[in-house]
């Protein structure tokens, strides 16, 4: 297990000692589709890490209109900046399809803090990185438009199967509407523009891509 949070960015650069400390902490826990891992707006209990399945981490208005910003995948990591400050869950994370995940409650991360300074520094600095990491990422996608975020979304789900770049991932016009924050009509549009221009096909309900996406729209 100490070799997983070795990769993950909160515990990046840590002690041999000090993630196996750590990893004695966690719970493996199976989690069913459609249970949720936490809500926006709940108190933050716990951080997970996810082995196997898929989430996706999602906010939504007062209308009640969903923006999916992040779909997760083996081994991503939900839930961490909540254990650092006492503020709520900032959005909902919900399990697409049946996962397992490691679970180190906020209690058990408080107390390994409180007994060691060496990693509260290292926490401190490694939680700087994130957020740099964040901004440079939020910079990107606010300079984009529906196409380029559609394009960005595309080229970071690109799986090779027997020589064939796929979107092998069932993806919903709604689906990718959340995911970009756009309508669904925009995203009908660019598909079938897309598609006539010889880019991509839609097959089985999977995207395959014929040729690399243009730049603009």
């Amino acid at each position: 297990m100490k070799n997983i949070l070795a990769e993950l960015p909160l515990f990046e650069g840590f002690p041999e000692e000090i993630l196996e400390s750590i990893s004695r902490s966690f719970i493996r826990r199976s989690i069913p589709k459609g249970t949720y891992l936490f809500r926006e707006g709940e108190e933050a209990d716990a951080m997970y890490v996810l082995i196997e399945g898929r989430t996706r981490s999602l906010t939504s208005d007062n209308q009640g209109k969903e923006f999916v910003f992040k779909i997760g995948e083996p081994v991503d990591v939900f839930g961490e900046i909540s254990l650092i400050d006492d503020e709520p869950r900032g959005w909902t994370t919900q399990v697409e399809e049946d996962a397992v995940v490691l679970m180190l409650s906020k209690q058990e991360f408080v107390r390994h803090l409180e007994s060691s300074p060496e990693m509260k520094d290292m926490v401190i600095k490694n939680l700087a990185r994130i957020v740099r990491r964040l901004s440079n990422t939020m910079k990107s996608l606010a300079l984009l438009d529906v196409y380029g975020r559609v394009r960005a979304l595309f080229e970071s789900l690109l799986v090779t199967v027997d020589g064939q770049d796929m979107i092998e991932q069932s993806l919903t016009q709604q689906a990718i509407a959340d995911r970009v924050g756009s309508s669904r009509e925009m995203i009908a549009r660019i598909l079938k523009e897309l598609v006539f221009g010889g880019y991509i096909k839609l097959e089985n309900k999977k995207i395959i891509l014929l040729q690399k996406l243009p730049e603009r729209f």
